[in-house]
């Protein structure tokens, strides 16, 4: 059983995919940790699962998993898949554009010991914002993150950042996983503040990647998930 696993939940990543692999697979090997990868392509309509095969069936030695989603599930439901698939003790996911590095790891490596979760977050004491994203981007974040923390009385500075550690005996989170898109992240620290699990946030360097695909559009959809979550409690 590996010590690490890294999922990296990938839709249409044609232009970034080899370099996260490759960038990662560096990253644990110079640590001395045990770690797979695990790409899962969330039905993808350009190359990125062919490129992710053809690293596969080249390095025999490269502990790299692909699992294929039929058609596009959302972020949520890619990264439960891979979590369901890993084996490693520590279960980490990344963006595929890196925006979190996977060198991030170094900073939560002396609290393993003693929690169940690890968060990365851009708004706490020591994150550094390397390159930054647009700036009504920024004041959308900041504004999503408070209103999360207020309607769901989470403490967490920032519950978006791609980068997240969790021990596999918090698998049970994503058994019980409903979101399927970009709430996915709250929901999984909501229920795991109920199951009283021990959580921290650590601060990460953060370089703007891609733009995200969340559009004003979605806000509806967005407010829908967070009642629906709500309510369950």
């Amino acid at each position: 059983m590996p010590e690490f696993s890294v999922i990296i939940p990938a839709y249409n990543e044609e232009k970034t995919i080899e370099k996260a692999i490759a960038e990662t697979q560096q990253v644990f090997e110079e640590l001395g940790k045990s770690f797979e990868i695990i790409i899962v392509d969330d039905g993808s309509t350009d190359g990125t699962a062919y490129i992710v095969e053809n690293l596969v069936g080249a390095n025999i030695f490269l502990p790299l998993r692909l699992i294929k989603q039929s058609h596009n599930q959302g972020k949520g439901a890619a990264v439960k898949t891979g979590v369901m698939a890993a084996l490693g003790e520590w279960i980490l996911f990344l963006d595929a554009d890196l925006a979190a590095h996977p060198s991030e790891i170094k900073k939560a490596l002396p609290y393993l010991h003693d929690l169940d979760i690890i968060i990365g977050s851009r708004r706490v004491a020591g994150a550094d914002i390397a390159e930054r994203q647009p700036i009504y981007r920024h004041w959308l974040g900041r504004l999503f993150n408070y209103f999360i923390r207020i309607y769901l009385n989470l403490p967490y500075r920032d519950t978006q950042c791609g980068f997240k550690l969790f021990n596999q005996r918090t698998r049970f989170l994503f058994e019980q996983l409903q979101s399927t898109g970009w709430v996915f992240d709250v929901e999984l620290l909501y229920r795991a503040r109920q199951a009283k699990l021990k959580i921290k946030e650590i601060p990460v360097t953060w370089r703007h990647g891609r733009e995200s695909r969340v559009k004003f559009g979605h806000l509806w959809e967005v407010w829908s998930e967070l009642r629906a979550l709500k309510k369950s409690a």
